[in-house]
C-alpha cells in the first residue's frame, strides 16, 4: 500500500490526524485520516507531498506530479519516459 501524506494537523480538542492518498488493490487512488501519536508529527510533517506542476522538456506539455521537500523535480513527463518513473 502506497500512501502519499497531503497533510498534517491538529484538530480542536488537540487530536493529530494524518491525511493521505493510499493505492488499494484496484489500483484506485483513495482519500483517508488517520490518528497519530503526537511524538511521530514531525516525521509525518517531513514525509508531506504537495502536487507541483511543471513542462516537460521533450513534449513540452505541462504534467503534474507529487514530490516532498527532498526530491528532485521531475524534468520529463511520465509519457515520455516511463521507465524512469
Amino acid at each position: 500500500m502506497a500512501k502519499t501524506i497531503v497533510s498534517v494537523s491538529k484538530k480542536h480538542n488537540s487530536i493529530w490526524r494524518m491525511y493521505f492518498y493510499y493505492l488499494n488493490d484496484d489500483s484506485e487512488y483513495k482519500f483517508q485520516s488517520k490518528k497519530i501519536n503526537p511524538l511521530l508529527v514531525w516525521f509525518y510533517k517531513l514525509q508531506k507531498s504537495s502536487l507541483h506542476t511543471n513542462i516537460c522538456l521533450i513534449c513540452d506539455r505541462q504534467f503534474q506530479f507529487y514530490k516532498n521537500r527532498f526530491e528532485a523535480d521531475m524534468d520529463i513527463c511520465a509519457e515520455c519516459d516511463p521507465d524512469e518513473y
